[in-house]
């Protein structure tokens, strides 16, 4: 959570409102019921404010968090608009196309249009999700997001919306996609990904462990489009040494750091944890795969192997590139009490302290000019100093204990500055928040993860009317 303190800027407006919605999706990290409120802001909105509107939209799909947060929005726009009596089918057409951009998108706004509004569904919007359609759906779509997860099958969005397939193999993948929800069903010799996918699906499940014995097992698995989640139930739960190597090259930076404990379970050879442990501290590979301060700190805790410390060392060294250089003075008063011993949830090899720890030292060794404060056993200043490695501010925190002191320690440290920001535990946010007792932005974080490194500054813009569009 975050709370604004009374004497801060109010949220007066339907556009700081919505905005805030959006920054506090942000900091759910995508994760957030939209209820009715939402729907009447963006109702308001719609009419009044439709060019801003339009350019909320298009910045949401930037951002990686709000993807369903874009969706819903776009939808609540559209029918806000048509309901008015405002714009025409083409808007809505151009609209739709240019925001679905993945494969599971089409079906997506399908579903949420009917749970929202029923099933009859504009002609303008079935033919924008169309346009989409023939712009998304292939073999590797079909087979990566047609699943009992989809909000809604390609067939289906097929037969409500009628593309038209650009070109015969699309014509044979829309039939195909018809059909294999029905039963077996020939898979045509034009759809190579497909048949690849159905010939490793062939193989008797006590014989498939020999297919990573293949020189060319890694391109065997990418022909037929698997991911290493598909590659992992294909084998029925086994993953070996040999597996792991195969499937780790097209893994997201994302997914190698949360196995790295899988990968030494296995035996991992060295030859493949050097190439792994290269990959995992290139600077281009930290900001390819947007990983931040917290998740590689969580990798390197949850491994004790050494073969990995170097690496994830450097890769969240690199990781302060994408941490907010927030501007003014900045108060970061992270908690170090006995409360925040606690794990950051189940299975999490961090703590609520760790969490903190290492975000509050990211976010000041980044910040204009930034007073690192701890609060526990100890109550003080934590240096920072320029050329400090984040693990060093780190380990510059007293180890957790003692009583919850936030609200004497903000009293005591909290002077003139712009920004306070205070990583705390749920029980002292209230007492936290009413110690805060001059004008400004106030973050008063119960739940610190990566996600707040783009919420702060956007919870900000919120307060101030100051859109990032």
């Amino acid at each position: 959570m975050t709370t604004p303190h009374p004497l801060a800027p109010s949220v007066t407006t339907a556009k700081k409102e919505l905005f805030l919605l959006a920054a506090r999706t942000l900091a759910a990290n995508g994760v957030q019921d939209l209820d009715d409120r939402f729907a009447s802001l963006v109702d308001q909105l719609a009419v009044n404010e439709a060019t801003w509107v339009r350019g909320l939209i298009d910045w949401t799909r930037r951002q990686p968090a709000l993807r369903g947060f874009g969706l819903a929005l776009a939808v609540e726009f559209m029918h806000a608009r048509m309901v008015a009596g405002l714009g025409v089918p083409a808007e809505r057409r151009e609209l739709i196309d240019n925001l679905l951009t993945r494969a599971d998108e089409p079906g997506e706004l399908l579903a949420q249009w009917i749970r929202r509004h029923g099933g009859s569904i504009p002609k303008s919007v079935r033919a924008g999700v169309a346009d989409a359609v023939a712009r998304l759906y292939d073999e590797v779509a079909l087979l990566t997001y047609d699943d009992g997860d989809a909000a809604m099958p390609f067939s289906e969005v097929i037969a409500l919306t009628h593309p038209k397939p650009i070109g015969r193999i699309q014509n044979e993948i829309f039939q195909y996609a018809a059909v294999r929800r029905r039963g077996s069903h020939p898979i045509p010799e034009s759809l190579a990904t497909l048949r690849a996918r159905a010939q490793l699906e062939a193989i008797p499940a006590d014989r498939r462990l020999r297919t990573l014995e293949r020189p060319d097992a890694g391109g065997v698995f990418v022909k037929a489009a698997m991911t290493w989640r598909q590659v992992r139930d294909w084998l029925g739960g086994t993953m070996t040494d040999k597996a792991w190597a195969v499937v780790a090259p097209p893994m997201s930076y994302r997914e190698r750091l949360a196995h790295l404990p899988d990968f030494d379970r296995a035996g991992l050879s060295d030859e493949v944890a050097d190439w792994l442990s290269a990959e995992l501290a290139a600077q281009k590979s930290v900001k390819r795969g947007r990983a931040l301060p917290v998740e590689i700190f969580a990798g390197y805790r949850s491994v004790p192997s050494s073969r990995w410390s170097w690496a994830l060392e450097q890769a969240m060294e690199h990781s302060l590139d994408q941490v907010p250089a927030l501007p003014g003075r900045t108060v970061v008063l992270v908690d170090r009490s006995e409360p925040m011993s606690e794990p950051v949830s189940e299975g999490s090899p961090l703590t609520r302290a760790d969490a903190a720890a290492v975000f509050g030292a990211a976010l000041a060794s980044r910040a204009a000019s930034a007073d690192l404060v701890e609060c526990g056993r100890v109550t003080g200043t934590v240096p920072v100093g320029d050329g400090d490695r984040l693990l060093e501010t780190v380990g510059r925190l007293c180890e957790p204990g003692g009583g919850q002191t936030v609200a004497r320690a903000l009293r005591a440290h909290v002077r003139g500055h712009d920004r306070v920001v205070v990583l705390t535990h749920p029980a002292a946010a209230v007492e936290a928040a009413e110690a805060v007792t001059v004008p400004g932005h106030e973050h008063i974080i119960t739940d610190v993860s990566d996600a707040w490194f783009a919420a702060i500054p956007h919870v900000e813009m919120a307060r101030t009317g100051a859109w990032p569009f």
